[in-house]
């Protein structure tokens, strides 16, 4: 084993550490889920660095730099960005082994969407209702445990194989994932659904909504036909990654990684899991719309993607 510094030279908009969140154990105490926003592309990173499913990366919006003080394993993935190492271009998707002072550096094409670099090993950072991920609402993870965000020239250190067993790892064209939002976003309607007239529901469903600039990783309001809901007020409840709440105003807000434990508004579903990440990477003015998926349905495309991702994340090279 050899320990890596990681010294960060550009941080963009916001980098966090992030990993795949709490359990539903630690949201019943209060704290929050968290955990990566875009979770496909969290996961597709980690299994190109060869680490733990749960491991941490960086989860990036805007531009970033970080140089490394020994040999290391590194992968980066997300919507369309600029990749350099020392200056020359590198490819996404695609382990790569970096030497002692490389210097990676990376642009996205737009300016908003999440980026995420993974390197292989254990990272040095506080573990907190068992996550690593920065969390600054709750003011928790990160380098002094106080949820704030990684800056320029913050240093990590990672923990790191000295000896890889195996060859690098690729993305083929065919497993990137697909970010557009050309198609409808997959809604499973939950129990509140009946509180909303059938034809306020139809009417949903044949909108469009604007992604506006009040979005965060607690989550996402849109902007378009209000929608009324009978049920005006309700006790708070636990919330879900992906819960559309229509407040007063009408206006869906879709909820994320960083959502509130408990909730009071009227909500009409939920976004398929499988489909939440094109929403966690749209950037304010994307339009977006709903279609509806029934359990049985959503449950099989569930099953077909876990299917797919075993059979990726089994092999040593796709």
């Amino acid at each position: 084993m050899s320990l890596v510094n990681i010294t960060i030279q550009d941080a963009g908009m916001l980098t966090l550490v992030v990993d795949a969140g709490r359990s539903l154990a630690m949201q019943e105490v209060g704290f929050c889920v968290s955990g990566a926003a875009d979770i496909r592309s969290y996961h597709l990173v980690n299994w190109l660095c060869g680490n733990p499913r749960h491991n941490a990366v960086f989860e990036v919006i805007g531009s970033f730099g970080m140089q490394v003080s020994e040999p290391c394993i590194v992968a980066t993935g997300g919507p369309e960005f600029t990749l350099t190492v020392n200056g020359q271009p590198a490819s996404p998707w695609q382990a790569m082994a970096l030497a002692t002072g490389d210097i990676l550096e990376l642009c996205p094409a737009r300016l908003g969407t999440r980026s995420y670099i993974g390197i292989a090993g254990q990272w040095a950072l506080p573990l907190v209702a068992e996550s690593q991920s920065i969390v600054m609402r709750e003011g928790a993870g990160g380098l002094n445990n106080d949820g704030q965000p990684i800056r320029r020239h913050d240093q990590i250190s990672i923990q790191t194989n000295d000896k890889p067993s195996r060859q690098l790892r690729s993305l083929l064209p065919h497993a990137i994932p697909d970010y557009s939002l050309g198609t409808a976003l997959q809604m499973i309607p939950g129990y509140q659904y009946a509180s909303f007239e059938g034809w306020q529901q139809q009417l949903f469903f044949s909108s469009e909504y604007e992604v506006t600039n009040q979005i965060d990783r607690m989550g996402y309001r849109l902007k378009g036909q209000p929608i009324v809901c009978d049920t005006r007020t309700m006790r708070s409840e636990g919330i879900n990654f992906g819960a559309i709440q229509l407040p007063p105003d009408g206006q869906p807000i879709v909820m994320l990684s960083d959502r509130q434990t408990l909730g009071g508004y009227p909500k009409l579903g939920c976004v398929a899991e499988y489909d939440i990440y094109r929403l966690a990477q749209a950037v304010p003015g994307d339009k977006v719309s709903f279609a509806p998926v029934d359990i049985d349905n959503a449950r099989a495309q569930w099953l077909l993607r876990h299917r797919l991702d075993q059979q990726l994340f089994e092999g040593e090279s796709q």
